[in-house]
Parts: C-alpha cells; structure tokens; sequence
C-alpha cells in the first residue's frame, strides 16, 4: 500500500526538475536542454557501443542506374600502427585521431560492396571476404538476398584487386562458385602482378611477406579462369564505367567512374581506408604493395575529387560509403552523402 499522495509525488517530481534546472543554469545548458525531452540529455560516453541498423542495404539512383551499396561487415584495426601510419610519432597520431573524433587508437573500415543495376545487367563491384575474416565481415551474401537479389541471377562481377576482403566472396568454403553465372573483369595489369612467378612488394612497409595473399589471388583467378575476362585501364566496360590506373595500393587498382544521364560516381575503393588518410594522406598504410606511389595516387585522386565536387565511393569510409571529399586546413575531409530516409536516395 502507497503511503505517498498525489500530491506529495507532484511536490517531488517538481523538487528534481527545479534542481535540475539550477544546475543546468549554472553550466550554461539550460537553452539547449529546453529544446529536448527530459530524458535525451545525459552525457554520452564515446566507449559505449552504438547498435547498427538490422538493414544490410542502401539504395540509390545515379541517372538510369539502380544502384546498391550492401555491406559485408566491418574490419576491426587495433592498434592504429603499423597498418596505418607506419613511423608516425604516437604524438602526432593520437592528435590527428582526435582531430578525426577517433576515441580509441583503433580503426573500424567498413567493407562496403557496390552493386548496379543495368537493364538485364546485375553487376557486382567486388564480393567482400567471404569466409575468410571472422564474424565482423563475411556477410554480403545473405544482405544481396535481403535486397532482392539471387547470386545465381548475378550476370557481371568486376573485381577491383585481388586483395581478400574484395575476392573471398567469390568461393564457397568447399571451393564451388557462389555466383555461378557470372562472368568476371579484372584489369590485365592486376591479373599480371599476381599471377607472375615473384610478385614484388619491396616497396611495402610491410615486413611481413604476404604469402597467404598470393596463393589467395592465385587460387581465385585459376577458379574463373574459364569465365575471366582481363581489361586494360582506359576501357569503358558495360557503357557506364571508365576504369582508370590509380596505383599503389596494387599495381592494378582502378579508379572508377560510373556514369548515367549526365550524373557520375567516382568509386576510389581503396585509395582511403580512413579519414585519418582524409587529413593525412602521406601517412599511408602497409596494406599498400607501393608505399609511396600510394601516397602519390590518394594525394592526386583527393585532389581532384576535392576540386570536381562529384560524389564519390570507397569501399571503406563509414558505411555506406557514399559522399564528398572536401579540401581543408591540412589535408582533406570526408562530408558523408546527406540522405532524408535510409531507404533510397536519387542523384
């Protein structure tokens, strides 16, 4: 049985508000605590973890193409170094990840794989790791489903490199084709570089040698060989997209623009793993096969993509992936696509 009254509870509930009220004056919130509900101002602490959307898809139109950004998943970093910034200071790093609202020394990369809609055509950017991993990554498959697509119903699959979070996708653990009716693009230089007898990574910063890597690549490529088609850079492959050299990360890595209807996409997929290499691009990262031609290439791309104001892709920004390259005080900034609904946007 309540001992309290009504009333009692009112005189009390007007106690905590008139306390609160004191308080928030003193500390010069109170404007800004007017304009929200009671219970939306509480500090927020930058190590909770925030909880993802159950949507594994984003759609959007660019011209006459349907497009798709699905995700595979993420790729957990940490440390910072030695994959990003190798030979920076601690000092100079841990500014620049606060500068870019980094609380932690660790990197999160996005695995975003872009898919386009072309008449008949289904065309997949890529295919994400696969099994290859851990539970972080390895989801695109099940996510395409969710957004309507079948693999068998996958026509097309260009891959940009033959790095495993872009190819592990493409096998079944038991070594069967998941997309069974694809044919596969891969420029001629990439297909080159892997499949040659000693691939040279000595201008990596990785000390590391990437034997895994290889005999990945190698295994891949001998799978679709049957069903692989090599390009040269400069070729425009389903009349809507324009691969271009951007070297570095690998000797065959493209940039790409895609285009429809007087509207482009300019899809650099690795050239940025993070807006930490937004701010500083010479920093670089061991994944890169060419140090510093990668610096180089991310230098050059950033630039003009600063300059033209056209929307840009990565495989690897903050999900979806989708926004502007800005140029600021040092070096760059990412300003992500401003979307009204998560469901569809149109260029």
């Amino acid at each position: 049985m309540h001992t309290c009254g009504k009333g009692t509870h009112i005189i009390l509930l007007h106690k905590k508000i008139m306390n609160r009220r004191k308080l928030l004056k003193q500390t010069g919130l109170l404007t800004i605590s007017s304009l929200l509900p009671f219970s939306a101002v509480k500090a927020f602490n930058p190590s909770q973890k925030l909880t993802t959307a159950s949507i594994g898809h984003f759609r959007f139109k660019l011209g006459d193409l349907e497009m798709i950004v699905v995700t595979d998943g993420h790729i957990f970093i940490n440390p910072t170094q030695p994959i990003f910034a190798p030979g920076i200071s601690k000092e100079r790093l841990q500014a620049a990840l606060k500068d870019n609202f980094i609380t932690d020394d660790a990197i999160d990369a996005a695995i975003n794989i872009l898919v386009i809609i072309k008449g008949e055509r289904i065309i997949l950017v890529d295919t994400g790791s696969g099994s290859a991993l851990g539970n972080n990554s390895g989801h695109f498959l099940k996510n395409l489903q969710a957004a309507g697509i079948q693999p068998e119903k996958v026509t097309d699959i260009l891959i940009t490199h033959l790095h495993i979070d872009h190819i592990g996708g493409i096998l079944k653990e038991q070594g069967e084709p998941v997309f069974k009716n694809a044919i596969y693009h891969l420029p001629e230089v990439e297909h080159n570089f892997w499949m040659s007898q000693n691939p040279d990574f000595s201008k990596s910063k990785n000390p590391a040698s990437p034997v895994d890597s290889i005999k990945l690549a190698r295994k891949i490529v001998n799978a679709i060989a049957d069903r692989l088609h090599l390009f040269a850079f400069g070729s425009t492959l389903f009349e809507c997209i324009k691969a271009e050299q951007a070297d570095g990360h690998t000797p065959g890595h493209p940039l790409l623009t895609i285009f429809s209807n007087g509207k482009y996409l300019n899809h650099i997929v690795d050239i940025v793993h993070t807006p930490l290499l937004l701010s500083h691009p010479e920093w670089g990262t061991q994944w890169d096969t060419d140090f510093e031609k990668g610096v180089h290439t991310r230098q050059q791309v950033l630039r003009a993509l600063s300059l033209s104001k056209q929307l840009v892709m990565s495989c690897h920004l903050p999900w979806p992936g989708l926004g502007y390259i800005v140029s600021d005080k040092i070096g760059y900034r990412w300003a992500p696509l401003a979307v009204s609904t998560p469901q569809f946007y149109e260029s």
